[in-house]
């Protein structure tokens, strides 16, 4: 099957924002039955329907749905192409845009800044501070070029090499029984109020805590979910309970007054991964994250840094 051309996929992608033929002819200056022929026209080269229309309602297929989405991602991607294309026949200076976590190991990102590439020494970086879900995404659709993701769910599109795994850990009052434990469980804090980010920050991990609480039959006082992982300070100084917090972070929050304790549930693990999309072929991108790797990988695990294949 022949790719459809831009301006079909063009069309589709615009109907499926208006869902209204006459709306859509008007943004892309064209009559209705011009339009009507080119769905027609894509429909049939697809083989299956992208829209469903009844009286005047226009709706979009389930296939419709993953065709568009799809479409929206390939736009990226060429916009992107174009821009880095414009950027080297300018000789502007080049640019990776670099996503993460709020709740990344702060040690991780620092490495990723403090990469020199010798064959580019004008490369500048750009930072882009997303939810998890947001940095796989934005990794596919081009939107980033690399991205530290946590317990990233596993796509064919995407290589995903392993950097390292902590534990989540709970931040708690340095008066606290359980902060004298070299460990600590959810069990000692069922007479507490509790602090955890927001259930769309990171799903994976977030309904991971629920689920080992419900087995060990504990429930906060009262469950408050913080955004920036640096407002849980002041929140346990005021005696609002405990907050669940990624390693990293959670050391660098470390005060006299507050205490830092893993938690002791394998569940609670959490590995981090640089990823990027599987069919990345930047020399310069590829460069940069094997000189990161090479920066945080181990030497036993050295290994690894084969996994991205790259040609260099």
């Amino acid at each position: 099957m022949s790719l459809p051309e831009i301006r079909l996929q063009t069309a589709a992608v615009t109907l499926a924002e208006e869902l209204n033929f006459t709306r859509t002819a008007d943004r892309l200056k064209i009559t209705q039955p011009a339009l009507s022929k080119q769905i027609a026209e894509l429909e049939s080269r697809l083989g299956f329907a992208i829209f469903t229309r009844e009286q005047k309602k226009v709706e979009l297929t389930e296939p419709g749905q993953v065709f568009v989405r799809g479409c929206k991602d390939a736009v990226a991607i060429l916009e992107k192409a174009i821009r880095l294309a414009k950027t080297t026949h300018d000789e502007v200076q080049p640019v990776i845009t670099i996503g993460h976590s709020p709740y990344a190991d702060p040690s991780l990102v620092s490495a990723l800044l403090s990469v020199h590439l010798p064959l580019y020494p004008e490369l500048r970086l750009r930072m882009e501070s997303m939810f998890a879900i947001d940095l796989a995404h934005g990794v596919l659709s081009a939107e980033l070029d690399l991205a530290l993701i946590a317990e990233p769910s596993t796509n064919p599109r995407l290589t995903l090499v392993e950097l390292s795994q902590a534990p989540l850990c709970a931040l708690l009052p340095s008066d606290h029984p359980s902060a004298k434990k070299k460990a600590v469980s959810f069990e000692d804090f069922g007479d507490v109020g509790w602090m955890l980010f927001p259930r769309k920050a990171h799903p994976i991990i977030y309904d991971r805590v629920m689920a080992e609480a419900r087995v060990a039959n504990v429930s906060p006082v009262e469950l408050h979910h913080y955004v920036s992982p640096q407002e849980v300070i002041q929140l346990i100084e005021e005696n609002f309970g405990v907050a669940f917090v990624a390693k990293g972070v959670a050391e660098q929050l470390q005060r006299s007054n507050v205490a830092v304790r893993p938690l002791s549930y394998r569940s609670l693990e959490v590995t981090s991964y640089l990823a990027l999309r599987a069919d990345q072929s930047s020399r310069l991108i590829n460069e940069f994250g094997r000189a990161f790797l090479r920066k945080v990988v181990p030497n036993q695990r050295a290994s690894t840094v084969g996994q991205l294949s790259l040609s260099l």
